[in-house]
């Protein structure tokens, strides 16, 4: 357990002991296992220097619930990275302050690298990659110029609207607003429409998940409005980041109970997706029939309407749903799994829970809705009756007392 909190901490040997007072041969002996740490005082100074609670080196079921997500340091090393006002404007910069050298190369790879990461459920990885990718996308922004600076402005982007993402997941809606505003600011100064539509979704994401969806769906409204007669002519890049942001409108209008609201702005969206012909990942938007289909799904659950839910999961083809990223599949099994709940159909919420779980464990126990979806279906059992084992261990392992 040390070991591996080392090595997430990017901590050697050298700088463990160090900071624990004692000599190398000491941590070496800890690695090994060759002593026994069974003095809370070391156990707790071991806890404090790695910066993690102390339950997570004593209860193996905490440890393991840490190991799978990322977390409070990571996080504020990424609000911190965003709340850097020296990186986006020279006022608050200091005196002799040295940037990372741009390399847009490298921006790209560590952009990409980090959107396959989002869209294989791997928010760990994205934990510890988003704030110095933050911050070497801003230094990069700053020192280059003309069509490099351009081009380090989208992969800026692109960076805040990937933070967005996947604070939204976390269920930490400030810093995912906060990101949001950052990367439409960013895609304007592009000039990039697909880049404009794609950030201008992260933003009706922001406004729905602070309780602002009728915000949100007038803003996709208005985007839609202005962005729509560029379909004419746009590429498959543009047509999906146009298609998801009328996706989005819709799960915000399902939230306020609109339904003529959501059955238009998806069946515009159905129309843009039937012009691409196939599902597609453009700027891994997943966009195409087939996630339509899905949000259609998503929308029904959120309006309560479990069992139309239900009927309209069955209707999706299981082949085109593999063709989907796994962090799609996944939160769209979460979705059937609110069907079935609503519907008081327990032991099929239990399984496709643990489906869900199966294929993507870290969308399942990291997703801060995930946790609320659990409560409600431990809750829904009568007294005297207990969920099936697998949904027992679930429970404990994000923290639900069962």
């Amino acid at each position: 357990m040390v070991l591996y909190w080392m090595q997430r901490r990017g901590m050697t040997r050298q700088i463990l002991a160090d900071r624990m007072g004692k000599s190398l041969s000491w941590v070496d002996k800890i690695r090994a296992g060759d002593r026994q740490l069974d003095r809370l005082s070391v156990l707790r100074q071991i806890a404090n220097v790695l910066d993690i609670p102390l339950v997570t080196i004593i209860d193996p079921e905490e440890a393991e619930r840490l190991r799978t997500c990322p977390d409070d340091r990571e996080i504020d090393a990424i609000r911190h990275a965003l709340r850097r006002y020296d990186a986006i404007t020279n006022v608050f910069r200091t005196d002799g302050d040295v940037l990372p050298e741009p390399d847009l190369a490298k921006l790209e790879h560590a952009v990409r690298f980090g959107w396959m990461a989002f869209q294989a459920s791997n928010y760990r990885v994205i934990g510890k990659l988003l704030a110095d990718l933050t911050r070497d996308s801003q230094a990069a922004v700053w020192q280059l110029d003309n069509d490099e600076r351009r081009q380090a402005r989208t992969w800026l982007s692109w960076t805040y609207q990937l933070t967005a993402a996947t604070a939204f997941k976390l269920g930490n809606a400030q810093l995912g607003w906060v990101a949001a505003d950052r990367s439409i600011q960013i895609a304007e100064q592009t000039g990039d429409l697909t880049l404009i539509g794609s950030a201008a979704r992260r933003v009706a994401h922001a406004l729905s998940a602070t309780h602002q969806s009728n915000d949100a769906v007038q803003l996709v409204k208005s985007a839609a409005s202005r962005l729509g007669p560029h379909l004419r002519s746009a590429d498959t890049a543009f047509s999906s980041a146009y298609g998801m942001l009328l996706l989005k409108g819709s799960i915000a209008a399902a939230r306020l109970g609109q339904a003529a609201d959501v059955r238009d702005l998806q069946d515009k969206a159905l129309s843009v997706a039937a012009r691409l012909e196939t599902d597609r990942n453009e700027h891994w938007s997943a966009f195409g029939t087939t996630n339509v289909l899905v949000h259609r799904v998503s929308a029904l659950a959120d309006m309560q309407s479990g069992g139309r839910a239900i009927e309209a999961a069955a209707e999706i083809p299981r082949g085109d749903l593999m063709h989907l990223p796994r962090e799609r599949r996944a939160s769209h099994l979460l979705d059937v799994m609110r069907g079935h709940l609503q519907t008081g159909q327990r032991d099929q919420a239990s399984v496709t829970l643990l489906d869900a779980d199966q294929l993507a464990p870290q969308e399942v126990r990291c997703r801060h809705l995930t946790k609320q979806i659990i409560t409600d279906l431990v809750r829904s059992y009568p007294r005297g009756l207990t969920p099936m084992v697998g949904v027992t261990k679930l429970a404990r392992a994000v923290g639900i007392p069962v």
